[in-house]
């Protein structure tokens, strides 16, 4: 909510520009320099202030031309008279309003992002989604907050990350308000909103005032994966700063955040990491198999029966009703794999880890977790699947279904073990002095909870060693290029990749 804080002393790290601002460079060549796709693109990489990534490139080159398509295609309620055109807006819109709070008057100023055009009255937002919008969800507030701003915006003349208030020109409100939504990945687009600068207040009061000024006065800390981005991650008291807790030393690298998903991408082609890292959108057919949607499903059932209020030990009669097929969340299974996860499901009722005195149970599952490591200038980014309390214990729960029991070395098996261990040694975990470190298996011979010892330095020296050797190649490269070979037919990028061997 107050993106120009950071650190006094010294500029932000360089970060590589997201794929929507790759996007919209190219977009300006296009709708304000009027110049041919191919041109246009050739233009943002020569001018681009760091050689962007091949498949960043692989993916703009598509989403322009999506974009382009759908413009042309979007059907509106109110059409322009004759062949008036609406003209391309350099400059965001914004605008400043004084709000009165507790504390007094406060100001908040709004600003959208996206494609802007405007015209016989008009004002016409274009929002840049990376994925499809064909089967996307409409956000009420968002889109209430964009019309609102849109309604009676100013033109923003300063920098948006500066220090001081915008610097705003006066412009001629409009009289009618559109705001459209376009994927980038398949040219599809949904109109938001269509309708009066009243029209756009009124919504904007309904659906939104309450929730902007509830954020913007928000004082809580909520660590997560963007916090690997902030310049005031080493100073936040959400943060714990944790020098020597990878084992590896940073020199004059720029700082990075990483964490076992991100590690396990690197391992399978560093490229791959430069892909979620800027969000561009995945084929998740290619990477899912039977059992990794099963996992899902189980893990997302029983994420759902731990979020209860109260907390509460699982029961066993607590399954999907349809053993045959069922869902949880995205996840859907049917046939074997589906009446397996069932049986997960009930066998888990007799390990669960929110079993202890009534009332005396406090649960968070799927809880992120963020750790500074200033010696190896890495923000640590990873989530629990569950950390509750039971009477004064407090413990970490990892789950895994497991097709066969492995007993060889489990944190091996199981880095999200060996991390839980030494974020507990380090107090990493914010939750007391001692944080218990379990993980439950769910096979189709019946659940096995293990509990690692927290307390024996030689538990927490292997900890440490897998810890270290997976972090190690990904901390000694920086650059992240493509590794084609085997992994490309499972690399749900591989649309947007040049160098693929699917």
């Amino acid at each position: 909510m107050r993106p120009a804080l950071r650190v006094e002393s010294g500029a932000p790290a360089p970060r590589q520009a997201g794929a929507t601002t790759a996007l919209g460079k190219v977009l300006d060549h296009v709708e304000h320099d009027g110049l041919p796709v191919t041109e246009a693109v050739t233009r943002w990489r020569k001018h681009a202030d760091r050689p962007p990534p091949p498949m960043l490139v692989g993916w703009v080159t598509k989403a322009v031309r999506y974009y382009l398509t759908a413009c042309a295609e979007i059907v509106w309620a109110e059409e322009l008279p004759g062949e008036s055109k609406l003209a391309p807006v350099s400059r965001n819109w914004g605008r400043r309003r004084r709000v009165e709070s507790d504390g007094g008057e406060v100001v908040h100023e709004e600003v959208v992002s996206g494609r802007r055009f405007e015209g016989e009255g008009v004002r016409e937002l274009r929002l840049l989604r990376t994925r499809s919008v064909r089967d996307r969800a409409r956000d009420e507030a968002e889109i209430a907050l964009a019309a609102g701003v849109v309604a009676s915006a100013s033109v923003v003349l300063s920098g948006m990350w500066d220090r001081r208030a915008l610097t705003l020109r006066p412009a001629l409100a409009p009289h009618r308000v559109r705001v459209v939504e376009i994927g980038c990945s398949d040219g599809s687009h949904n109109v938001l909103f269509e309708g009066t600068s009243q029209e756009a207040h009124e919504k904007y009061q309904r659906d939104a005032e309450s929730l902007v000024s509830e954020a913007a006065s928000g004082t809580e800390y909520l660590p997560g994966s963007d916090c690997g981005g902030c310049d005031l991650v080493g100073q936040c008291p959400a943060v714990p700063v944790r020098p020597g807790l990878l084992g590896v030393d940073g020199g004059g690298l720029s700082r990075r955040s990483w964490s076992l998903s991100s590690g396990r991408s690197f391992d399978d082609c560093p490229a791959r990491l430069v892909a979620e890292r800027l969000f561009l959108p995945r084929e998740r057919a290619t990477e899912d198999s039977d059992h990794t949607r099963r996992g899902q499903a189980v893990h997302g059932w029983l994420e759902d029966l731990h979020r209860r209020v109260p907390a509460r030990a699982c029961a066993a009669d607590e399954t999907p009703p349809t053993p045959d097929a069922w869902s949880a969340g995205r996840w859907s299974v049917s046939g074997e794999q589906a009446r397996l996860g069932v049986q997960m499901i009930a066998d888990h009722s007799l390990t669960c880890a929110l079993r202890g005195p009534a009332g005396d149970v406090e649960a968070h599952p799927e809880r992120p977790v963020v750790v500074f490591d200033p010696k190896a200038n890495v923000v640590v980014v990873a989530k629990t699947d569950l950390l509750c309390r039971s009477g004064d214990v407090w413990k970490v729960r990892e789950t895994k279904t497991v097709s066969v029991l492995d007993e060889s070395d489990l944190m091996t098996q199981f880095p999200q073990l060996a991390l839980a261990v030494v974020l507990s040694a380090e107090d990493g975990l914010r939750a007391g002095d001692h944080v218990r470190v379990e993980l439950e298996r769910l096979s189709a011979t019946g659940p096995v909870v293990t509990e690692l010892d927290v307390d024996d330095p030689e538990v927490v020296a292997a900890a440490r060693s897998v810890v270290q050797a997976r972090v190690g190649a990904w901390h000694a490269s920086p650059a992240l290029t493509a590794k084609p070979g085997r992994v490309c037919k499972t690399c749900p990028f591989t649309q947007w990749c040049p160098e693929s061997k699917a």
